[in-house]
């Protein structure tokens, strides 16, 4: 029986969204992307050798035509087994030309199903073909078998008449009359009448058996019936027509098994003699059947004359849907829907979520058509209204989202649901596009193997969740090793990309080119990474000067500062002898700007094998937004200026940008400006009065220091409520800083940082390490730096912001000491270096890293010569799994089982293998013979199969598979 596995639509949409998901990989050089994309790719190839399998070692027979009476009900009788260790499921059977199938569930393997299939609707003669078709496990390719045979059925005319029962003729005493075991007599008040052949339906009791046991034919006795006589049926006795003579004569032979009376058939051409019981009756409704012309042969239909099977499976087209699948496919598509919270515009999500609980969870019915369109209307208009486009990333899977909603809103038929599913498929991958998390990565598996056992659900009848995660499981565990493979191999930049494919949205960091009091404050308990740090020359820099430049700031309005207009280059001074180069290699998480954070200074920079310099102003600016993971390398000077290196002229240009005041500057200010500048000799005396007014005022540092707007914003800080965060404290000392005369700015980025030991040691940056500081220009030193922060609040410098808002240094120290702070702070680190590990290994997985890792080994990196390796991991794999799938069904018998394996040992042995159609003595016989030696070992294990197997001992199974695991002989040397 051959078996032929084709595409379907199904098909096409897997390789559409395969492709879309390698072209968003490529686009991002997102290696968790691609690695999804080869799984999903892998699993999908797979489940066409599923679909193979799963009608490969099925065998269809007829088991013959079993009589119906004329009018009634069709059917062929057809049984379906299983010879292979593969279960077929979800099979629809049917005969070509009929008008329906009938689906079977699954044909357990070793074992056998029996089907009646509806008969063809046109008859004729002529091979009758049976079709079996399914789409399991996933519905992504047909599979489909066709057998041609031959079919008779015989119809039995249906009883009817009442002329009477012809008299019976007793002269026909001597025929042959095999009495019937069914009615209980034994022959007694008959006379013997000899023996006849046996024939199919009689009475065992009545054979021969000395006859039989001499080696002569299987004879059975017979009584001749002197009393009643037999009764004649003729054919030609009749003036009916033939259909009426047909029941008519089937009526009396219906009379007749009533009352136990002989009877004998004459039709033309032959004569059935007298007997009477159900085979007798048969014999004689087949010819009946015959002569009448009521057989009915296989049907032959135009769809089996012109040689059509492709038409779509019922079962597809079916409009039951089973409420707990369905319920299931609509949470998984919640689940595929719920990480891109946060990215996605709220319409997108509310529209697909609605419908996703109408249909799936409530089950509601299909709305109008006029609904159905007005939610794609209203859904689409959203998504323009919220991000003024319809092109992009984000946008797009709004979209996405609302057509998946609205697709819900139609669906009728498994079919429909199909697609539902494998969108569910791309919809949970666009969660790691949008974050690389190694436990987005992990949530977006889990749900695509949900939404997959939701695809094998569908495709089996009966409840249970058991099966169809069994099927999940052993799919991923075959795609998994291949994916892996492919991971490392298969050639990247295939596509060419000349853009990437970023984000747009992108959590709260607090730099920008604005700052504004509170904007800091917002994300300053955020516990987000804001980048990882690596220092190959193994020197950590010491806490307090841990500052992470990213933005400066010149333009002043008061508490609001901005970036201001790009300023001229200054000449470079050679760097003083005896500073410390700091080298960096730095993990920077999207943010959707250009500023790179460096240590501060820093000298250059390298990303994208582009070399990087620092701006007019010491900050690192990146060619293109950050719209997706970076690594770069960043080398600053990490020595504070001393006072005794040559220092330039601040450029004429610069003064005047770090001079630049608003003009509703307040009175009260500016008297206390001046009050500064009257006692002071030098710009160093007039920043060390001001850092002495912030510590002696009774300044408060506070994550709340509630809203500072408007023009007064600078007076009611500095000379009223005096509480701020790092944000109002450098803002305001940088604009008091210019009105006394001294060039300033502003400086935001980040500040510590937390080590972890993992991996080798690297530092950990958060949203929470976030900060604003303010420089200053002095004669001897240059921009040099001053923090009013750590004037206020030295312990900022060196704990975190939420251990120094919990109670400080020695708070934070004391919490750390204790058992439950180290157990949670060492499964914290350790999770994030996970998190980094991810990062490095998949992640950052492009094509440079490909091919080094290629030239490590020695291999050429092409990507024409990658896919030679990447076709050969995919055949291999493929043909092992193919091997695997066509293994014999294990045997039923557990007894079975164990003395295989133990004839399988033997045959090792050196024995000749045991044959099937061998008794186990016999077998014992030939091994004492080839192998005297393992008789003591082999025999009392004979001897326990046989008591077990064949006799009443089967409560020493146990014992039994002891004694074959116990079982190991050893093979013959040459020398012995």
């Amino acid at each position: 029986m051959k078996v032929r596995v084709r595409w379907n639509r199904h098909t096409l949409a897997l390789l559409a969204i395969v492709a879309g998901m390698w072209y968003a990989a490529e686009a991002q050089s997102n290696g968790a992307a691609h690695l999804i994309a080869l799984l999903t790719a892998t699993m999908g190839l797979l489940s066409w050798l599923h679909a193979r399998a799963n009608l490969r070692g099925l065998h269809i027979r007829l088991i013959g035509a079993r009589p119906a009476v004329q009018n009634a009900e069709k059917c062929i009788p057809v049984e379906l087994r299983a010879t292979g260790a593969v279960s077929p499921c979800g099979l629809e059977v049917y005969v070509v030309g009929a008008s329906t199938p009938v689906f079977v569930e699954r044909v357990p393997a070793g074992g056998a199903v029996v089907v009646d299939l509806p008969p063809p609707l046109h008859h004729a003669s002529g091979a009758l073909q049976l079709v079996v078709r399914s789409v399991y496990p996933l519905g992504l390719f047909s599979a489909e078998c066709l057998v041609e045979t031959s079919w008779v059925r015989r119809v039995h005319p249906e009883p009817a008449g009442d002329l009477p029962l012809p008299a019976p003729v007793t002269s026909r005493q001597g025929d042959a009359i095999a009495v019937s075991s069914s009615r209980g007599n034994t022959g007694g008040g008959d006379d013997f009448a000899g023996l006849r052949e046996w024939r199919a339906g009689d009475s065992p009791r009545h054979i021969d058996w000395r006859s039989a046991a001499r080696g002569g034919p299987l004879m059975v006795k017979s009584w001749s019936s002197g009393v009643q006589g037999v009764v004649v049926l003729d054919w030609n006795a009749l003036t009916l027509d033939e259909p009426a003579r047909a029941a008519q004569i089937a009526r009396w032979m219906e009379i007749c098994e009533d009352e136990g009376k002989p009877y004998e058939l004459h039709m033309p051409g032959h004569i059935i003699r007298a007997s009477h019981g159900p085979a007798h009756l048969r014999r004689c409704l087949d010819a009946l059947s015959l002569q009448s012309g009521t057989d009915a042969g296989s049907a032959l239909s135009e769809e089996l004359q012109t040689g059509k099977t492709d038409s779509v499976l019922s079962l597809e087209q079916s409009t039951f849907l089973p409420r707990r699948p369905l319920l299931f496919l609509s949470l998984a598509l919640l689940l595929a829907i719920l990480p891109l919270h946060g990215y996605i515009a709220t319409a997108g999500l509310v529209v697909c979520a609605l419908c996703l609980i109408w249909r799936g969870v409530l089950h509601m019915a299909v709305p109008h058509l006029l609904v159905r369109v007005g939610v794609i209307i209203a859904g689409v208009t959203a998504v323009y209204f919220n991000y003024g486009e319809l092109g992009g990333m984000e946008p797009g899977i709004a979209l996405l989202l609302v057509l998946a909603g609205a697709k819900m809103l139609e669906s009728r038929t498994p079919r429909e649901f199909q697609v539902l599913a494998l969108i569910g498929w791309f919809l949970a991958f666009c969660a790691v596009l949008l974050e690389n998390h190694l436990a987005r990565s992990v949530w977006t598996v889990v749900v695509v193997l949900f939404i997959t056992a939701c695809m094998v659900r569908f495709r089996r009848s009966i409840p249970g969740a058991r099966e169809p995660l069994r099927i999940t499981s052993m799919l991923f565990a075959q795609a998994l090793p291949l994916a892996l493979l492919l991971f490392f191999v298969f050639p990247r930049g295939l596509l060419d990309l000349g853009s990437a494919l970023g984000r747009s949205r992108f959590g709260e960091t607090g730099i920008d080119n604005v700052l504004d009091p509170g904007n800091i404050a917002t994300v300053a308990q955020s516990s987000g990474v804001a980048f990882r740090v690596r220092f190959p020359g193994g020197t950590l820099p010491p806490n307090e000067i841990r500052y992470w430049r990213c933005l400066t700031l010149w333009n002043c309005e008061g508490m609001r500062w901005t970036h201001g207009d790009r300023l001229s280059f200054a000449p470079q001074l050679p760097r003083p002898q005896g500073g410390v180069d700091v080298r960096q290699i730095i993990d920077l998480e999207a943010h959707g700007k250009r500023w790179l954070p460096g240590l501060d200074k820093p000298l250059m920079a390298r990303i994208r094998g582009e070399s990087l310099s620092p701006e007019f102003d010491q900050s690192l600016v990146s060619p293109f937004s950050i719209q997706n993971s970076e690594r770069f390398e960043v080398v600053s000077y990490c020595e504070l200026p001393t006072g005794k290196d040559p220092v330039r002229d601040l450029p004429e240009s610069h003064r005047e940008a770090a001079m630049q005041l608003p003009a509703n500057i307040s009175p009260k200010l500016r008297q206390l400006t001046d009050y500064w500048k009257s006692v002071t000799q030098s710009d160093e005396q007039i920043v060390q009065i001001a850092l002495n007014y912030v510590r002696t005022q009774g300044f408060s540092y506070t994550l709340e220091p509630g809203e500072y707007k408007g023009p007064q914003a600078l007076d009611d800080f500095f000379l009223i409520r005096r509480a701020g965060f790092c944000e109002h404290f450098s803002a305001s000392f940088a604009t008091l800083m210019r009105m006394a005369g001294v060039p300033s700015r502003v400086v935001v980025g980040y500040l510590g940082g937390e080590y972890s030991e993992h991996n080798g040691g690297y530092l950990i940056v958060k949203q929470s390490d976030v900060h604003a500081w303010t420089e200053v220009w002095l004669k001897n030193y240059g921009w040099y730096r001053v923090d009013p922060t750590a004037a206020l609040a030295p312990d900022r410098v060196n704990i975190d912001l939420r251990a120094f808002l919990a109670g400080g240094a020695e708070e934070a120290e004391r919490q750390r000491r204790t058992l439950w702070g180290r157990s949670l702070q060492h499964l914290r680190l350790w999770w994030d270096s996970v998190n980094y590990d991810w990062q490095n290994q998949v992640i950052d997985y492009n094509q440079e890293a490909q091919r080094g890792l290629l030239e490590s080994v020695g291999l050429r990196h092409s990507k024409l010569v990658l896919l030679i390796p990447s076709t050969a991991f995919v055949l291999v794999g493929a043909l092992l799994i193919a091997l695997w799938l066509r293994r014999p069904a294990r045997h039923a018998d557990p007894w079975m089982r164990l003395w295989q394996r133990a004839c399988s040992r033997v045959g090792k042995a050196g024995v000749k293998t045991w044959k099937p159609n061998e008794g186990p003595l016999t077998f014992a016989r030939r091994v004492a013979e080839a192998r005297p030696d393992l008789s003591p070992q082999f025999d009392p294990l004979v001897a326990m199969y046989v008591s077990g197997r064949y006799g009443s001992s089967h409560e020493v199974l146990d014992q039994f598979k002891a004694a074959v695991q116990r079982f190991k002989p050893k093979r013959l040397t040459r020398s012995s």
